[in-house]
C-alpha cells in the first residue's frame, strides 16, 4: 500500500461568513493554523479538504464526502482540524464519527483548539470534554436555528415580506432596511383578470385556455425564475397555477406568518401548513383584489367539484381525436350539484408541456354529430333517389349471384383440368414439358378466377352493408332517434382542432 496522507479538512459556513468575530474561522486562516500545527509535531500535509459555504449542522457536504471515499479506500492516517465544530455542529453525527467511524477505519483524528488526538485519550476526563464539546456545539445550531425563527416571526409580524421571490403580481420593495410588497401593474392586470373570470362561472381551465390563447406568458417565464429541485414547473398557463393564485391571500394585502413547519432543526423536509390553517396579518401592503372578489371567486371553485378520468361508456368512447396531436382524447367528468357532465381532453405531456388542443362537452359533441348526420340524410337521401337507387338495386339483385355462381363453376373445373394434367403426366399421355406448359396456363386461370369472385363478393357484401346502413339513417330520419349502439358504424373518428374546427369522417362514402 502507498504511504497514507496526513490531511487537513477546514469548513466555513455562510454564517460564519457575516461574523466579525469569526475572522478566525477564514478558511486561510483554518489551514495556516492547520500547517504550522503538524510542521511542530514533524507532520506534513499532504491533502486539503474544503467545504465552502457548507452549514455544520449535517455531514452532506462535498469535501467531507470526498474525505470519507478517501478514507475507506485505505488512503488516509490522520485528519486534523482547528476543533470539532469544523467537523460538525450535530452532537449525535459528530460524536459518531470522532468515537466510532475513525476509530473503525484506523484513522488518527485531531482537533486543534480543543487540544483533542485521539491517540492521546487514555482517562475518563478528556472522553468527557469531548461529549460537552460536542454537546456545546449542538446546542450552538440550535439556538442559531430558534434565533433564525423569532426574527422571521417579528419581521412578520412588523409586516414585512420575508419571502425569497415576490407572488406573481406583485415587485419586492425596500424601504431603508424593511422588505415590503408594491404592485406590478402589468401581472396584477393578470390576476384580477383571472379572480373576475373565476367570480363570473369560468372554470380554472377555461381561464388558462384563454391566457394562452392570448398569448399571456406563465408566472415562472414572466418572473424570470429558476426552477428548484423537486418542484413541479408549468411553462404555460395551467389549472393548477390558476388555483395557487386564487388561494393566495397576499393578493387581498396580508401576510401569511407561516406556509410550514420543520419539526426539529436537523430535519431538511418541512411539513406544510393547511391553507385553511394558516394565520395572517392584516394591511401589510397594496391590495390587488378585494376581500368581496376575493371570496366569490373561491366560493366559485367549492360548487366545482375535482375533475377526474372516468368509465367514461358513453356513444364517442375511443371516436374522439385530438386534433394537435393525433392521439385520442380522454373522456372526463366535471361533478356538479345534481348531475355528472362529461367531457373530453387531449392529457398527453410532452417536454413538460400539455398538448394545447381543445376540451369538448359530450352533450355539445352529440348535438354536432346529430346535426350533421341530418344534414347528409335530407340532403343526399331524398326520396326520388332513394327510390331510384331500391329500382336499379331490385334489378341488379340477381346479377352478383350469377356471377358468383359462374365463376365458382370454373374455378372448380380449372381444378379438375390441372388433376387431369397430373394423371396423363403418370401415365404417360403427355410428355413433361408439355404437361408443365398446359399447368402453368391452367393455374393462371385459376388464379385470375379466384381473384374475380373475391372481389365480386366483397362487391356485395359492401351493397348489403350500404343497405343495412340506409335503412339505419331512415330510421334515424322518421323517427328522430338517436342510434347509438351503432353509432361506431357510420362514425370513423371526430377530430377536435386547436381552433375548435371539428371534423367529422364517416365510415360511408356520400351517394
Amino acid at each position: 500500500m502507498d504511504k497514507q496522507l496526513t490531511v487537513a479538512y477546514v469548513r466555513l459556513s455562510r454564517e460564519d461568513l457575516v461574523k466579525e468575530n469569526e475572522y478566525s474561522n477564514s478558511i486561510y486562516n483554518q489551514l495556516e493554523l492547520i500547517k504550522s500545527y503538524a510542521k511542530a509535531r514533524g507532520l506534513f500535509i499532504d491533502k486539503e479538504y474544503i467545504d465552502d459555504g457548507y452549514s455544520g449542522i449535517n455531514f452532506e457536504r462535498p469535501a467531507f464526502e470526498k474525505l470519507k471515499e478517501d478514507i475507506n479506500k485505505g488512503l488516509i492516517r490522520i485528519v486534523i482540524t482547528k476543533d470539532i465544530s469544523r467537523l460538525g455542529r450535530n452532537f449525535l453525527e459528530t460524536a459518531y464519527y470522532i468515537s466510532q467511524y475513525f476509530p473503525e477505519n484506523n484513522i488518527r483524528y485531531i482537533a486543534i483548539n480543543d487540544q483533542l488526538d485521539s491517540n492521546n485519550i487514555t482517562d475518563t476526563s478528556q472522553q468527557i470534554m469531548l461529549d460537552i464539546r460536542s454537546f456545546i456545539n449542538d446546542r450552538y445550531v440550535k439556538d442559531i436555528s430558534i434565533k433564525r425563527r423569532q426574527v422571521a416571526r417579528m419581521k412578520t409580524e412588523e409586516g414585512q415580506y420575508i419571502g425569497a421571490i415576490a407572488p406573481y403580481g406583485y415587485k419586492i420593495k425596500k424601504i431603508k432596511d424593511k422588505r415590503t410588497l408594491e404592485i406590478d401593474k402589468e401581472a396584477a392586470r393578470i390576476v384580477k383578470r383571472i379572480f373576475i373570470e373565476i367570480a363570473e362561472g369560468k372554470t380554472r381551465k377555461e381561464v388558462a385556455e384563454g391566457l394562452n390563447n392570448d398569448k399571456i406568458i406563465s408566472p415562472i417565464v414572466y418572473m424570470n425564475m429558476t426552477p428548484s429541485k423537486n418542484k413541479k414547473y408549468y411553462y404555460d398557463w395551467s389549472d393548477k397555477i390558476i388555483y395557487k393564485i386564487l388561494k393566495n391571500k397576499t393578493y387581498t394585502g396580508r401576510i401569511v406568518k407561516r406556509k410550514s413547519l420543520k419539526a426539529d432543526y436537523h430535519q431538511k423536509k418541512r411539513k406544510g401548513i393547511p391553507i385553511s390553517e394558516r394565520e395572517t396579518i392584516d394591511s401589510c401592503h397594496p391590495i390587488i383584489i378585494s376581500d368581496e372578489l376575493f371570496n366569490i371567486a373561491n366560493s366559485r371553485l367549492k360548487t366545482i367539484k375535482k375533475r377526474e378520468k372516468n368509465s367514461y361508456r358513453g356513444l364517442f368512447n375511443g371516436l374522439v381525436i385530438c386534433g394537435v396531436c393525433g392521439k385520442i382524447m380522454k373522456p372526463c367528468r366535471i361533478q356538479k350539484k345534481d348531475r355528472v357532465q362529461y367531457y373530453f381532453e387531449c392529457t398527453r405531456v410532452v417536454a413538460r408541456k400539455r398538448c394545447k388542443s381543445r376540451m369538448i362537452a359530450d352533450s355539445k359533441l352529440e348535438i354536432i354529430v346529430i346535426k350533421k348526420l341530418k344534414d347528409i340524410i335530407n340532403y343526399y337521401l331524398d326520396e326520388e333517389k332513394i327510390i331510384t337507387r331500391v329500382v336499379k338495386d331490385l334489378i341488379k339483385e340477381e346479377r352478383p349471384n350469377l356471377k358468383i355462381n359462374n365463376l365458382k363453376d370454373n374455378l372448380q373445373l380449372c381444378n379438375t383440368n390441372i388433376r387431369n394434367l397430373y394423371l396423363k403426366k403418370t401415365t404417360g399421355d403427355i410428355t413433361l414439358t408439355e404437361f408443365i406448359k398446359r399447368k402453368e396456363k391452367e393455374i393462371k386461370l385459376k388464379e385470375h378466377t379466384e381473384k374475380l369472385l373475391k372481389e365480386i363478393i366483397q362487391t356485395k357484401n359492401k351493397e348489403i352493408r350500404k343497405e343495412q346502413l340506409l335503412e339505419k339513417y331512415h330510421e334515424f330520419l322518421s323517427n328522430n332517434l338517436w342510434i347509438g349502439d351503432n353509432i361506431k358504424d357510420l362514425i370513423k373518428h371526430i377530430v377536435i382542432y386547436k381552433d375548435k374546427t371539428i371534423k367529422l369522417s364517416f365510415k360511408f362514402s356520400i351517394i
